[in-house]
């Protein structure tokens, strides 16, 4: 394949080679930014699952100082020491591993858990819930402990205040990134849509573009010259087989009339 022929079939091929590796970096970068929000959506996610966990260690712990302060199970004594230590530790958790942009909501968070272990050890130390199960004779009498009004006056504020901010915390957490991080997503995958039709569609016209140039121009240009190099040299009838449009045609007609009227050398 020389000649016109080539030239014009390289530069097609160009073309498409260039769609081609065009439409391959745009899926790459529609991929890319894909695992990114993809990575962003876990975190977040995380995050939420750390906060449910935090709002379920201190119900936990509010059901065990229950059992204690209020219905007087002096067993549940050290399940509140450990439920207010595995509460304290999910805070350490979610600071280390999560919510880098809410360090002021975790200083808050720990300041309320020191309260509420306060609290919990101040009424344990105390004893008052071991001296009510004592008959009066042994305990001496004194002041009588009520554990609703404990629960109600001492410990309930600052077990509000601590599961309001976990409560404020999750929902910073199902708010700031998800609905965004979401919706980039499906905007990523939705263009992936058009890229690929826009460079099947390229494609397309370009090689039917092609096709009909190869076979409507190039093709009966070829033909033309070797069969006019045929009469040239052997005197062949010029005639080609290609079909001719437009100006092709008119050239081909003057050419056979050429031929045609040419006087051959005796």
């Amino acid at each position: 394949m020389t000649g016109i022929r080539k030239r014009i079939t390289i530069g097609f091929l160009s073309i498409i080679v260039l769609l081609f590796f065009s439409g391959l970096v745009s899926l790459f970068e529609l991929n890319h930014m894909s695992a990114d929000i993809d990575v962003i959506l876990a975190s977040n996610r995380k995050s939420i699952a750390i906060s449910e966990g935090m709002l379920d260690a201190i119900r936990a712990n509010d059901r065990a100082v229950i059992s204690y302060a209020v219905l007087r199970d002096t067993t549940y004594v050290d399940s509140c020491r450990m439920r207010l230590l595995d509460f304290s530790t999910q805070i350490e958790q979610a600071r280390r591993e999560t919510f880098n942009s809410a360090a002021s909501l975790f200083d808050s968070l720990e300041a309320s858990a020191g309260r509420l272990n306060g609290v919990v050890e101040q009424l344990r130390k105390s004893r008052k819930v071991e001296n009510s199960l004592l008959p009066d004779s042994v305990w001496g009498g004194g002041a009588t402990y009520d554990g609703t009004v404990w629960y109600d006056e001492e410990y309930m504020p600052v077990y509000n205040m601590a599961s309001g901010q976990i409560l404020r915390m999750l929902s910073y957490a199902q708010s700031s990134l998800t609905p965004r991080a979401e919706r980039l997503s499906r905007n990523a995958y939705r263009a992936v849509t058009p890229v690929f039709i826009s460079l099947v569609v390229m494609i397309v016209i370009l090689l039917m573009f092609y096709y009909f140039i190869m076979i409507y121009a190039v093709k009966p240009i070829v033909e033309m010259n070797k069969s006019l190099g045929d009469w040239i040299r052997y005197k062949l009838p010029f005639s080609i087989k290609a079909e001719c449009r437009d100006e092709l045609d008119e050239l081909k007609g003057k050419i056979e009339s050429v031929t045609n009227n040419a006087k051959l050398p005796k």
